[in-house]
């Protein structure tokens, strides 16, 4: 588990239970519903990923690799939104959302341990393949390749920038598929993901639906996981953790500006080419 032992006295100082994040990542989403079941007081700092807030020094000094979220709890660092929820489980055993039957425990972890193998490879990839996003510049990637530690975000980041192909984003989209009929399986009969109980699987992938049905993803085809959806959207701690953070513009909203953001980047891209094309055949004569 990512517990980063520090010696930092602004870090250690900190009492409580503060919780590093920012309102759009799924990531943060899990954590912040866990907390609100948990009903557990929490101090927020939100982090300003759009202007790099989170590679600035005194965040790097929390996490590292720079990701929300982070918590630091009574002056100790915890990153890794799986693993902050294990933690928070252990520290914070009521009420308990991994079930006393051993069976649906690590059924339950399993759910929360695929969020993670996929969030970068399908769902990271279909999304910023299909809006055209990248969070990086490419001015910024010299400097985020020396202090990223991590470099599969490096490879991301700078594929991001270049662009998904066509390809890389339908097996991204179809990897969520492959879960998404799995968990329309699981929820036939079901309100919970496992077992009868709010659980840890739901909190893990309430944020991905929540995520990709604002951007367009099409969940039509499975009706028993937007009704479960429906469902974890009426409870208290959805409220707290999720539509308290979300951005006040409707979805299609969102989704009008992700495709408008995709076709100027490709146009940025086309203009980028023919500028450079006189000068190259220049040299070459």
């Amino acid at each position: 588990m990512p517990i980063h032992h520090t010696v930092n006295p602004v870090i250690t100082s900190l009492k409580g239970l503060h919780l590093y994040h920012a309102g759009m990542s799924n990531c943060a989403m899990r954590v912040r519903l866990a907390l609100e079941e948990k009903g557990v007081t929490w101090i927020s700092h939100e982090v300003d990923i759009a202007h790099q807030e989170n590679l600035e020094p005194w965040y790097l000094a929390i996490n590292p690799k720079g990701l929300v979220p982070a918590i630091v709890h009574d002056g100790v660092p915890v990153t890794e939104s799986n693993d902050i929820l294990r933690y928070l489980e252990e520290t914070f055993p009521e009420p308990a959302l991994v079930s006393a039957d051993p069976a649906l425990a690590a059924e339950a972890w399993e759910w929360l341990d695929l969020a993670a193998s996929l969030h970068m490879k399908a769902i990271k990839t279909w999304v910023y393949g299909s809006t055209g996003g990248a969070s990086k510049k490419r001015s910024d990637m010299t400097h985020y390749a020396e202090i990223q530690p991590d470099k599969s975000l490096v490879e991301f980041h700078e594929k991001s920038l270049d662009g998904f192909t066509a390809q890389e984003i339908e097996s991204a989209r179809q990897m969520l598929v492959d879960v998404f009929d799995r968990m329309e399986t699981r929820l036939n009969g079901h309100i919970h993901l496992v077992g009868d109980e709010q659980s840890i699987a739901d909190i893990a992938w309430v944020p991905q639906y929540v995520l990709l049905s604002m951007l367009g993803f099409d969940f039509r085809p499975w009706p028993g996981i937007v009704a479960w959806a429906k469902n974890q959207e009426r409870r208290p701690a959805y409220r707290g953790a999720v539509a308290a953070w979300l951005p006040r513009v409707p979805g299609w909203v969102m989704r009008v500006g992700a495709r408008a953001l995709r076709n100027w980047r490709k146009l940025k891209t086309v203009l980028v080419r023919r500028k450079d094309q006189p000068a190259a055949a220049e040299t070459s004569s």
